[in-house]
């Protein structure tokens, strides 16, 4: 006779987590075969599967954690096919508890509510086309317009009043900081996530204050970007725990100088004002040559005459010391 479970072990073993486990490896044995994808689930820390993909174990402090690390190690092996997959591989027992658990993963979508209404602003048509593919088979999704630059996404918002952007940084007419700017001044419940290379946080600090919810790197993986999305369409910030760390440190070591000890703007020339109303938006220094029709070494100039005038460290501490003074300039114009 076999001792009855903990009351630990009953109360975590009692959502199907297993049997999502198992469905999910077996599908994956019936694509790529046996070896390759029980090879997948045995790297998974915790997690015991047996020859025909039977999951043993897995670990009962973190089961929703085993079951995005699975998913996220057969997307890495076999792309972003992985999701349509996993949601063929769990249809089938996606009721009740099981149903909760998906979503909690960020597998499924919410039982309830309308689909957010999503536009994309990329200026690469065919990275575009794959983000149409990917949320366009979420039911709880609908991109209901796209934009390939700045203008064009202000214009888009304009017209479609959407629930979230998925914007990019880099646009071929100026930057997503500005365009977030101005539709927020605009429609102030749209939420703003960035989609972008840029890693430095310079750029994620201006993304920040520009009032975006979310900040999500272009490599992340397909199962990743649905949950951050759903996370911002409930409400809550749209980042990567690496992300947040970052911002956590940022605030944990940030020591803002007193707005009475800051030198007046007047000791700043127009041109440098132009500067560092710039750097405040989250220009580069070639963006900003390009914009203003000077040399990068011009305005590397500018911003290191700046720093030394201000007695500031970092372009950071320029943005912030432009917001305290009221020198952020208004949001771009409308498109003509």
């Amino acid at each position: 006779m076999t001792d009855p479970p903990t009351p630990g072990e009953l109360s975590a073993d009692r959502p199907p987590y297993r049997d999502l486990l198992t469905s999910i490896v077996q599908r994956f044995i019936r694509l790529a075969g046996a070896p390759a994808a029980l090879s997948v689930a045995r790297r998974i820390p915790g997690l015991s599967v047996d020859s025909e993909g039977n999951v043993l174990e897995y670990n009962l402090d973190d089961p929703v954690g085993t079951l995005t690390l699975l998913i996220d190690r057969y997307e890495s092996a076999i792309g972003d096919i992985t999701m349509t997959l996993v949601q063929q591989a769990t249809r089938s027992i996606a009721t009740g508890d099981a149903e909760r658990i998906l979503q909690e993963a960020g597998l499924a979508p919410p039982v309830q509510g309308m689909p957010t209404r999503m536009l994309l602003v990329d200026d690469h048509v065919l990275f575009r086309e794959g983000l149409v593919s990917l949320l366009g088979s979420q039911p709880d999704m609908n991109v209901v317009a796209e934009a390939g630059s700045m203008r064009e996404a202000i214009a888009k918002a304009r017209e479609t009043q959407p629930d979230l952007v998925l914007m990019d940084i880099s646009l071929p007419d100026g930057s997503g900081l500005d365009a977030t700017r101005a539709i927020l001044a605009e429609m102030p419940s749209t939420k703003i996530v960035f989609l972008t290379m840029h890693e430095d946080d310079e750029q994620l600090f201006a993304a920040i204050r520009a009032g975006a919810m979310g900040y999500l790197l272009k490599n992340v993986r397909a199962a990743e970007l649905l949950k951050r999305l759903r996370t911002v369409a409930a409400g809550e910030a749209g980042v990567s725990p690496a992300i947040a760390r970052r911002i956590l440190e940022e605030f944990s070591h940030m020591a803002t100088p007193r707005q009475a000890d800051l030198p007046e703007a007047t000791q700043l020339t127009a041109r440098e004002i132009e500067i560092i109303r710039e750097l405040a938006r989250g220009a580069t220094n070639r963006e900003i040559a390009r914009r203003l029709v000077i040399s990068e070494n011009t305005v590397k100039n500018h911003v290191s005459n700046v720093l030394a005038k201000l007695h500031l460290r970092s372009r950071r501490d320029v943005a912030d010391y432009v917001r305290d003074h009221g020198l952020t300039p208004p949001p771009p114009d409308s498109p003509r």
